[in-house]
């Protein structure tokens, strides 16, 4: 009889998905519903209650990493690599909004670039963006990534991007995961420090982007800031 419940149960689920609902679906549910494909002969509604209690949100299940997922009793490892999955399919997916850009000429389009680059990331992470004379794109490179603050990056790394790169305009740009779109004394100071020196070698900075979920900030665009850039 419980596996029979339980057959019926997942074929609600599934009915209720097929049906276009998937907006009225409870975060449980869908946690249960790609817990099917990795535990095809157990219930699983206890183990998505589990983690999302234990991650406090759907958003938190997925920003979890494969070794905090498995201590979630019931989660083995093919279940966290199925959930780890999602996240970093995402996270590809904004990344390649940016394949095919070929200039960076707007703040607009430099502040949607950094959005594709960073929105979708859980960790705090720096980037550098390598213009030409004409703002056309050459690269994106990482300068700093998790658990970091502006405080603490050289600037001589943004340099060491620019010098391979052979960049004369650049677009600093970093994320607030869990904060808000705005800089922080810190990102203010490093700002500062990398225009300084930029400066010195006839580098242009643009700006700097901040990235906070959906929002994105640009400094060079705030009157309280924008005396900081080259213009």
């Amino acid at each position: 009889m419980a596996e029979l419940d339980r057959k019926h149960h997942r074929e609600r689920v599934r009915k209720a998905y097929l049906k276009n609902s998937f907006e009225s679906m409870s975060d449980s549910s869908v946690l249960e519903m790609l817990l099917f494909y990795s535990i095809p002969r157990k219930d699983v509604k206890e183990i998505s209650y589990a983690l999302l209690n234990r991650f406090k949100s759907l958003q938190g299940v997925f920003d979890a990493d494969i070794k905090e997922l498995t201590q979630v009793e019931g989660v083995g490892e093919n279940t966290a690599i199925l959930i780890n999955l999602f996240k970093n399919i995402e996270t590809r997916l904004e990344k390649n909004k940016n394949v095919g850009i070929k200039k960076l000429n707007t703040v607009q389009k430099v502040m949607d670039f950094a959005k594709n680059e960073l929105s979708s990331l859980s960790k705090e992470k720096v980037i550098v963006i390598c213009l030409d004379n004409s703002c056309n794109f050459i690269s994106v490179n990482t300068v700093s990534e998790g658990a970091v603050n502006c405080a603490y990056i050289d600037p001589y790394s943004v340099m060491e991007c620019i010098f391979r790169d052979r960049a004369a305009n650049v677009v600093l740009a970093h994320n607030h995961p869990k904060g808000i779109a705005a800089p922080s004394a810190s990102d203010i100071n490093f700002t500062i420090e990398t225009v300084q020196l930029c400066r010195k070698v006839n580098i242009n900075v643009n700006d700097h982007i901040i990235v906070a979920g959906d929002e994105a900030y640009s400094m060079a665009s705030d009157i309280e800031h924008a005396d900081i850039f080259d213009h």
